[in-house]
């Protein structure tokens, strides 16, 4: 039962794009929480990419 972890992938690709394209129109309130912040957004969206990446790649049973 794949659909989980993919559903996931897609999940955190959304909404890293989401929390980068908020800082991109707000800027983060200060230098070390938005270092956070922003860290954390690239994490989800590497994890997504990751998922995805790897469900395209290998088909339904990766």
């Amino acid at each position: 039962m794949r659909f989980p972890f993919t559903f996931m992938g897609f999940m955190s690709l959304a909404l890293g794009a989401w929390i980068l394209l908020y800082f991109v129109i707000r800027k983060p309130d200060g230098p070390v929480s938005g270092g956070i912040e922003v860290a954390t957004a690239f994490l989800m969206v590497a994890f997504g990419s990751w998922v995805v990446y790897r469900r395209l790649r290998r088909g339904p049973q990766a």
